[in-house]
């Protein structure tokens, strides 16, 4: 059945272009940044390198970026979201804490801004946490309905 107020709820293109290719651009940012480094990293750690976390990093955030930018739904906001929100807390926590290796992750701290890239790196990712948010919240006409899950 027809939602007769989703037109009504729907973002204006304006308001969903800019926020679609903003959060894209700091997702964009933030990829180039650890693509650019992950080199510079393949020697930290065993089992698995930082080198090759950067890496992923990297291209989670493009694929997720692409994806908000084709696929504006709540789903794809909260993957936005999430990817942002992980890479920030990552950057922070390991600048402050030394929080050692976990299991197969090396020790990742490093209490210093001055590395290339990694102040840009950051501050994407905080706008990318603030767009997507935002995101989410003007593309909520697909919100979640009992028995239809999200849209």
């Amino acid at each position: 059945m027809p939602d007769p107020d989703r037109a009504r709820r729907a973002p204006s293109p304006i308001a969903s272009w800019t926020l679609r290719v903003g959060t894209a651009a700091a997702l964009g940012i933030d990829a180039a940044v650890h693509a650019l480094n992950a080199s510079a990293y393949d020697a930290v750690g065993t089992t698995v390198t930082q080198g090759q976390l950067f890496r992923v990093e990297a291209g989670v955030a493009i694929a997720v970026g692409l994806l908000v930018l084709l696929r504006p739904r709540p789903s794809s906001w909260v993957a936005a979201w999430l990817v942002a929100a992980s890479a920030l807390a990552a950057v922070l926590l390991y600048r402050y804490v030394d929080v050692g290796s976990i299991g197969p992750l090396p020790d990742m701290y490093e209490n210093t801004w001055q590395v290339p890239g990694k102040v840009l790196s950051a501050y994407a990712e905080g706008a990318a946490v603030v767009l997507a948010g935002l995101g989410l919240f003007v593309h909520r006409g697909g919100a979640y309905a009992p028995g239809r899950g999200f849209l």
